[in-house]
């Protein structure tokens, strides 16, 4: 492997990679003994149960609306709570950021009002019987898109004329207290060429979904202002919500004014700087009007720059910032998530500045899922060992742990990516292995070696 790296399971011991178990990118997945692999949902599947067959050779707007987006990150889990029949259910949350035409269209060439509707987001239903699956016609079900109707919502509402068609270009995302689901439009701007007029001003905020409730309109938060790639949230004592943002110019902390509780908690709030340092992170408060152009407020506040593609996770012990070349280091605050300073410890460190990677705060270990690079493929790492090798050109699409800790859920976006490959040409067709058939972003769940 091109790549190596040093994972930690607690700040105090280092666990090293092990050659031994190193595992050869190849046409399909490759994982350790133990351990195995099922396929949930891939591009093309349905979503909305009145979602048509999958037909690749004839890509059609209508049709995508209702399926599983070409590219996929996991964001978000939520537990749901249990009905009579006592199964544990789970609702994912999996944005659909990019779509390179030469692998998506049969001759290569853009349909943008098709991709619009393949980008987005899904939100599905997964329940336990026996192993986790997708619950078929789940009430949850949810397809965001570039036709989707949001609200926009507080102190930019009035500016952005309160309602705002689509949502386009969404990275990274959370779970929020109060059964929220947090998606950031992080890459909003690679489709506004693609689509002129449709994507401006009203596009490159965080957009809140309710797990709970389907068929309530997003809503796209300008409290927490715009241009963020990733994010993270947790609860304060006193119930308030904290968000954190992951821009080029710095590392954003969101506080809400009121307690989660308040359908609209994320509409009032102050926010902070970081400026980190070798021996932790101190806050900076910003101006009450940064959320209007959070770049010049983030460099006002000399916040330290993030590097490009930092991913965050809040977990128990702290916010896990992770980045390519940079490793991962856990922010523990000192105090609970509202104190003025936090702690910095190094939770592992890629020897190599290639790739970017994504940490996982698990029930009982640390993991770690890396970018393709240069058309190899991407690998999850648990404990200092390879776990899993994704199919050629393929890399994990973020990381999370069932309820019950019995599984681990990845995304294997855009199998098959590299120089020179295309719809015709890929360097493999996972999933299907059919000919003919382009392969296929897939959620995945590991089972049997946690």
């Amino acid at each position: 492997m091109h790549r190596r790296a040093l994972l930690l399971s607690s700040p105090a011991l280092a666990l090293p990679f092990r050659p031994s178990q190193a595992l050869s990118p190849q046409q399909g997945a490759a994982l350790v003994p133990g351990w195995r692999m099922d396929t949930l949902i891939r591009w093309g599947d349905s979503v909305l149960p009145d979602a048509p067959p999958w037909a690749p050779a004839f890509p059609e707007a209508e049709a995508a609306g209702g399926q599983f987006g070409w590219d996929g990150r996991l964001v978000a889990a939520i537990a749901s709570p249990r009905a009579t029949d006592g199964l544990p259910r789970m609702v994912l949350a999996i944005t659909h950021p990019q779509l390179d035409p030469a692998m998506a269209f049969p001759d290569g060439r853009d349909r943008p009002e098709v991709a619009a509707m393949m980008q987005g987001a899904s939100i599905i239903n997964l329940e336990q019987r026996g192993q986790w699956v997708v619950s078929a016609g789940g009430f949850q079900a949810r397809r965001l898109t570039g036709a989707t109707l949001c609200r926009a919502k507080g102190p930019g509402a009035e500016r952005l004329g309160g309602a705002v068609q689509g949502v386009f270009g969404l990275s990274g995302g959370c779970a929020a207290p109060g059964g929220r689901l947090l998606m950031i439009e992080g890459e909003a701007s690679d489709w506004a060429p693609r689509l002129p007029g449709r994507v401006g001003a009203g596009h490159g905020w965080v957009v809140e979904c309710s797990a709970a409730e389907p068929g309530a309109i997003p809503a796209k938060r300008t409290a927490l202002g715009s241009g963020a790639w990733d994010g993270a949230s947790t609860e304060l004592p006193d119930g308030r919500i904290v968000v954190f943002l992951a821009h080029s110019r710095g590392l954003a902390r969101f506080i809400s004014a009121g307690p989660g509780s308040d359908p609209d908690a994320l509409d009032q709030g102050s926010l902070a700087a970081a400026r980190i340092g070798p021996s932790g992170l101190a806050w900076e408060p910003m101006a009450e009007n940064a959320w209007m152009d959070m770049a010049a407020a983030l460099v006002s506040a000399r916040a330290t720059p993030m590097p490009a593609g930092a991913a965050l996770h809040y977990g128990a012990s702290g916010l896990i910032l992770t980045s390519a070349g940079e490793g991962s280091q856990v922010l523990r605050p000192q105090g609970d998530a509202a104190a003025a300073r936090y702690g910095i410890a190094t939770l592992a460190r890629a020897r190599e500045p290639r790739g970017q990677v994504a940490a996982l705060d698990g029930p009982r270990r640390t993991w770690l899922g890396t970018e393709a690079v240069e058309g190899d493929a991407g690998m999850v790492l648990g404990d200092g060992q390879m776990v899993l090798a994704a199919p050629r050109g393929a890399s994990i699409g973020g990381l999370l742990p069932a309820v019950d800790g019995s599984a681990l859920f990845a995304m294997l976006r855009r199998p098959g990516s590299g120089a020179g490959r295309s719809y015709a040409r890929p360097a493999t067709r996972w999933p299907d292995f059919t000919a003919g058939t382009p392969p296929r972003s897939a959620l995945v769940v590991l089972s049997g070696g946690m």
